[in-house]
């Protein structure tokens, strides 16, 4: 069997790679830098490891399973691929959940703690107030979305003592530490953000979850509330988002739903906002975190064992 990765791992880590297909039935491991070289090799490959732009898969008419470098699908379920029913997508949700929790609490720490106007005072040289001050502790917040960004966004509120409230479809009993759950309807939604001091937007981007957060839910949240998204971009009406924040609101952005954020958006100029460049699955460790879990689902896959992180690729997650 011919598998073929599409990532740039190191070559190191390929070899290691090449020898674990080889111990486990003598296959072959072929390496592409490009996409034109990915489009060659294609052919008569049954596992795809990595990158898998249309033009690759197409060329993959043998292929059975892709594992996806990314944890959010939404850009990357075209539907050749769901309808292609014999190939197996998984990804690599709650591998890069730490730190997309840890970036959350900046976010949420940043805003209440007022750090960024104390930041602007710096470079004016200025021991000016830095505007109000909000303690968390005791506070009520709400979590869309229980995967790994949330729980782990839901570990961290422990040491605040907050009330945590949230949505999701699919674990709709209260883990330890979310005093209620609900599935996200949008009754439920604006239940959420009514009850909120804190809301963190970390469910994937899908159909459903698409502008889910426009004008009437923006209003319908607590004038004092923050709004912190660390998942993707397009789940906040980014519109209306701009509007509320020259309102009033309040909010840190990690993903926006045209990355890079185009020069005249409005974002750009709207008050409130902490903007960072989708960084919140960004780590140190990442890429051993990720070779590492390609290498492992390999051999599952190899030893014909259950494969971890199984996609359902019509609901998008």
């Amino acid at each position: 069997m011919k598998i073929l990765v599409f990532f740039p791992f190191t070559a190191p880590q390929l070899a290691e790679l090449s020898e674990l297909a080889g111990s486990l039935g003598g296959h072959e491991i072929v390496h592409a830098n490009t996409e034109e070289e990915a489009v060659q090799l294609a052919t008569g490959c049954e596992v795809l490891l990595g990158y898998f732009p249309p033009p690759v898969a197409a060329a993959t008419r043998d292929l059975r399973w892709i594992q996806s470098f990314s944890a959010g699908m939404d850009k990357f379920l075209y539907p050749e691929i769901i309808e292609r029913g014999e190939v197996v997508v998984t990804n690599m949700a709650g591998l890069y959940a730490p730190q997309g929790g840890e970036h959350a609490w900046a976010f949420l720490l940043a805003l209440t703690r007022g750090l960024l106007p104390s930041i602007r005072n710096m470079a004016e040289r200025s021991w000016g107030l830095s505007g109000p001050i909000v303690e968390l502790t005791g506070s009520t917040l709400g979590i869309i979305g229980l995967g790994g960004f949330g729980t782990e966004t839901l570990q961290r509120a422990a040491g605040f003592g907050m009330r945590v409230i949230a949505l999701d479809p699919v674990r709709l009993t209260a883990p330890p530490g979310v005093d209620a759950v609900r599935p996200p309807t949008r009754e439920n939604l604006h239940w959420l953000l009514a009850a909120a001091d804190a809301v963190v937007v970390a469910c994937p981007l899908t159909a459903e979850t698409r502008h889910m957060i426009g004008p009437e839910e923006l209003a319908a949240m607590k004038s004092s509330a923050y709004l912190v998204c660390v998942s993707r971009g397009g789940i906040i009406d980014e519109e209306a988002l701009a509007q509320a924040l020259h309102n009033g609101d309040i909010a840190g952005l990690d993903v926006v739903e045209a990355e890079p954020l185009g020069t005249d958006s409005p974002l750009w100029d709207a008050p409130n906002l902490i903007l960072t460049p989708h960084r919140a699955g960004a780590s140190q460790h990442r890429p051993r975190k990720t070779f590492e879990f390609f290498r492992d689902n390999l051999a599952r896959y190899l030893r014909d064992e259950p494969l971890v992180n199984v996609v359902d690729k019509r609901r998008g997650f």
